[in-house]
């Protein structure tokens, strides 16, 4: 799901109009007890042609990890950039024409932790894989993919070069998105994104390329324990790669129409459908076909009030710029009526019970029965 240039300019151009851009925009600490680092990966598959890339193009693909340092092991934060220059560039000079500042995007900061004891034990962490939404970089959802590491998980992000709009590699150069816009290109696209899960699975198994993400020596990957989850068609994603790949224990659709054979093939693994209002299994035919072919633990949960991008960060950026409550009515029918920072709580919370439930064993009320402290979410088990 790519976000138009109407959304995000009229979100900047606000900014422009009320002047509440500040010359750096701080997202918050993750809630979680741990604090997180983040590291970037280039991945290349050699034995894998990229279907997008021309002739003799091996299938390449960048990574965000996030790692958990329990508090007590974090000397200080440090803020580092929300997305890479080229990226943050890329979005400004997209919706320059809409009155955007330059520099927007480079002046978004995110906390993680920059000083950890070295002495403290190792211990493993369970993983888990994260998927955009089409058109969408991964960074767009860098505060989502922070706050469930704060868990104690390790999250890795995936950009799925040319079915992003943009991709920028540690060389400095950048792939851009291609047409990918009927549902046979987007089905086409799914099966290259599971390919991909499966090659970083393979990837992770490799001792010295698994040490090779991680800048804490302290935390170690538990393969024993792998989860996904994404948004929109990353959500398909995370069905597609739960089908083809026996590893992934259990994932996450957040608020993405199901695309291709996944949806008939099914699983007996646990599934969590997370929509936003009005997204439910009478509204959207392929969640009630997905839906029958679930075998296992499954729940669908709506989120009043809530829209396609909320399960994004632009309502934290949003919430960063001072907008909040001054936004135009088309940005709210499109990033919804919830706050970013109540959005992220909720990703927070859900998203950690579920997989706390699969990974760890640990139950949650939060997915039996409706929670006081969550009004805006609406349970159904059918």
């Amino acid at each position: 799901m790519l976000f138009s240039t109407v959304l995000l300019s009229s979100i900047f151009l606000s900014a422009k109009l009320t002047s509440t851009l500040a010359l750096e925009a701080h997202l918050p600490p993750p809630k979680g007890p741990y604090s997180t680092i983040i590291t970037t990966k280039n991945l290349t598959d050699t034995t894998r042609l990229d279907p997008f890339g021309g002739t003799n193009i091996s299938r390449s693909l960048m990574l965000s990890i996030y790692s958990p340092v329990p508090l007590s092991q974090c000397s200080n934060l440090t803020s580092i950039q929300y997305m890479p220059e080229k990226t943050a560039d890329f979005y400004d000079q997209a919706y320059a024409s809409f009155g955007i500042p330059t520099g927007t995007f480079g002046n978004f900061k995110l906390q993680i932790c920059s000083q950890i004891h070295r002495y403290s034990p190792s211990r493993q962490y369970p993983i888990i894989i994260f998927s955009p939404g089409l058109g969408n970089s991964r960074l767009l959802y860098g505060a989502i993919a922070q706050t469930i590491a704060s868990n104690g998980y390790i999250v890795i992000s995936i950009d799925h070069p040319y079915d992003a709009s943009i991709v920028e590699f540690p060389d400095g150069s950048v792939i851009l998105a291609a047409e990918i816009d009927t549902d046979e290109q987007i089905t086409s696209a799914l099966t290259v994104r599971a390919q991909d899960v499966t090659f970083l699975l393979n990837q992770l198994g490799i001792p010295l390329f698994a040490k090779s993400l991680l800048l804490n020596p302290n935390c170690q990957l538990n393969l024993n324990n792998v989860g996904i989850f994404g948004h929109s068609l990353g959500g398909a994603t995370a069905l597609a790669s739960i089908v083809n790949d026996t590893r992934v224990a259990g994932g996450i659709n957040l608020d993405g129409t199901f695309f291709g054979p996944a949806i008939q093939a099914g699983t007996k693994r646990p599934f969590l459908f997370v929509g936003h209002e009005g997204k439910n299994q009478s509204t959207d035919a392929s969640w009630r076909a997905a839906w029958r072919g679930l075998r296992g633990w499954k729940l669908e949960l709506e989120v009043l009030g809530a829209q396609h991008g909320s399960f994004t960060d632009l309502p934290m950026l949003v919430d960063a710029l001072g907008l909040t409550g001054h936004l135009p009515d088309a940005v709210v029918e499109l990033l919804g009526r919830i706050a970013g920072p109540r959005c992220l709580e909720i990703i927070h919370v859900y998203v950690g019970a579920f997989f706390n439930k699969i990974l760890q064993g640990k139950s949650s009320v939060l997915l039996g029965k409706p929670s006081p402290s969550y009004p805006e979410v609406v349970i159904s088990d059918s």
